[in-house]
């Protein structure tokens, strides 16, 4: 694929997950989906129109060839893979629960092909002839050398004048928040495009007060555009001229995971297209609002659909 207008990285994983809202220990059989941040958001962009390649290290067995196959259908690059003989996919178990029971995730990821991606295997022309790189704060939670490919990436889309987003994206059981506040800061630092979920912005970098001024002081601090998402209440952006709120859209939800990555995504979408910030959020929270209502780890809408959405809570608004 040529001409890729965004590239992004990271680790995909087998989902498996009881039917319905059985329990593990019920289960007699699971249901099987991937996912992963970065190729979420890259199917996402995909759906809506957009040129995106996905790189990362799958093992070179029947499940990394389906979960490559699985992208791929969806419209992304998946070429640049690098394919390791021998080693294993990262898993994740996923128990989907109602009211009083939540949902609840583990892990078996350690050791996964994707872990030991290394800077050497970048695809590094795709990232120079892109418009945009995007990173998640997931991939460095991995191990050391994810985190030196992360940083390579980031420096080596900058040196090329390619928009770099990174998303916090923190994951408690992957490591303690002083480490990760840490680790994270300086591609916060150094990304264009930061967003970070309220409750990380409180916990991760001590930021005070609500969404709106949770993106003002985290960028003073960090100089790009800050955008702090807050489930049900919306999401703030500050690129240090203004700040902007736009308020969540009420729906009923089906799977809650991968509705940040269809933010992230919507945003972007806009971005590409030279949008202003306040249009870039209002698609991204509508594209995650749709997201919620779909079971899986990507958006499975049209961008038609999340036109109409807006169309309609605009008309919702006027009355």
């Amino acid at each position: 694929m040529s001409n890729v207008e965004l590239v992004t990285l990271g680790e995909t994983m087998l989902r498996l997950s009881p039917l319905g809202s059985l329990r593990l220990e019920q289960a007699a059989q699971l249901e099987m989906n991937f996912g992963g941040s970065e190729s979420n958001l890259a199917i996402n962009l995909a759906r809506m129109g957009k040129r995106v390649a996905w790189y990362s290290r799958l093992p070179d067995n029947p499940l990394g060839q389906q979960c490559a196959a699985s992208i791929r259908k969806q419209g992304v690059d998946a070429s640049h893979v690098t394919w390791a003989a021998g080693e294993r996919m990262g898993l994740y178990f996923v128990e989907f629960g109602q009211g009083a029971r939540g949902i609840k995730v583990w892990y078996d990821r350690a050791g996964s092909a994707a872990s030991r991606m290394t800077p050497a295997e970048l695809p590094l022309p795709v990232i120079e002839q892109a418009r945009w790189l995007h990173v998640s704060g997931i991939t460095p939670a991995l191990g050391h050398n994810c985190a030196e490919t992360v940083q390579t990436a980031v420096a080596f889309a900058r040196a090329h004048d390619v928009t770099v987003s990174f998303d916090v994206n923190y994951r408690a059981l992957l490591w303690a928040a002083p480490t990760a506040a840490a680790a994270l800061m300086p591609f916060c630092q150094q990304a264009d495009y930061v967003f970070v979920a309220l409750r990380d912005a409180h916990n991760l970098f001590k930021a005070q007060g609500d969404a709106r001024q949770v993106a003002q002081a985290l960028q003073a601090q960090w100089q790009g555009t800050v955008i702090v998402t807050n489930g049900d209440q919306g999401a703030a952006a500050c690129d240090g001229r203004e700040t902007v709120h736009v308020a969540a859209i009420a729906t009923t939800i089906v799977d809650r995971l991968g509705a940040g990555d269809a933010f992230a995504s919507g945003v972007i979408c806009r971005l590409l297209e030279d949008a202003a910030i306040t249009d870039a959020l209002r698609f991204g929270v509508a594209l995650a609002t749709l997201k919620l209502t779909v079971p899986g780890d990507a958006a499975m809408v049209t961008r038609a659909e999340v036109e109409v959405l807006l169309m309609n809570q605009q008309k919702t608004l006027e009355r």
